[in-house]
């Protein structure tokens, strides 16, 4: 098998280049780089206005589970309790 490889190969490289192929490459690099000058600024943009997005959600979300947290509840036990009966009953002035 690798000496009909070889055979083959070594007939394709005795046939001239295709003219039509000669500046292929040139010209997929030249639309790619065109390509790529008019996408740059809107990419760029996109980019950054993808990566604020992301920053104000997550703000959003540690505001917000912030806010949900249960408030703390008076207890009886607590040294400066709303509930206790020293501020309750205690003298009016």
């Amino acid at each position: 098998m690798t000496s009909k490889l070889d055979t083959l190969l070594a007939a394709l490289g005795e046939h001239p280049l295709d003219p039509r192929l000669e500046n292929l490459e040139p010209m997929v690099w030249s639309r790619i780089a065109a390509r790529a000058r008019d996408l740059a600024p809107t990419a760029t943009w996109a980019w950054r206005a993808a990566l604020a997005a992301l920053m104000l959600s997550a703000g959003a979300l540690t505001a917000g589970s912030a806010a949900a947290r249960a408030g703390s509840e008076g207890s009886p036990f607590a040294i400066h309790s709303a509930f206790a009966p020293s501020t309750l009953l205690g003298d009016r002035q």
